[in-house]
């Protein structure tokens, strides 16, 4: 059941990430026409890599490395993908740098907003807990 979330999670990440993206490419664009094929295209492909990273996520169950070095494991992993999954969908140009850090910069920001995300929600699970557990102890 573990894995059918993060799976979940991380395909709700992806599609709203490249949706986010997409959008905003064709806005500083307007002349780059995409074809209903090629966004399903990119929609398959968003799909898949947020499953992927869904999966990766999973290292943050295990217990056998510290939280540091499973976040640094989870990023370069991410990155990696989102770079393989960027060359399949040709979302940046491979000879120029300047769309590398582009898309690198994406990623980070991307990371950066999922985690926030995550940990906003975590504190209020966190909240909600310790909140049930003090009126388990008035009522004893």
């Amino acid at each position: 059941m573990k894995i059918i979330r993060f799976a979940i999670i991380g395909l709700l990440i992806g599609l709203s990430s490249s949706y986010t993206i997409v959008t905003f490419n064709l806005l500083a664009d307007s002349n780059a026409p995409i074809t209903g094929k090629e966004l399903f295209e990119q929609v398959i492909i968003a799909a898949i890599l947020g499953i992927v990273i869904g999966l990766i996520s999973l290292i943050f169950k295990t217990e056998r490395f510290s939280f540091t070095l499973q976040l640094f494991i989870h990023f370069i992993v991410v990155t990696i993908c989102v770079f393989a999954a960027g060359n399949i969908g040709e979302w940046y140009d491979v000879t120029s740098i300047a769309t590398i850090i582009s898309l690198l910069i994406s990623i980070v920001v991307i990371y950066i907003i999922s985690w926030g995300i995550a940990l906003l929600l975590q504190k209020r699970d966190i909240e909600e807990m310790n909140l049930f557990i003090q009126k388990r102890r008035e009522n004893l």
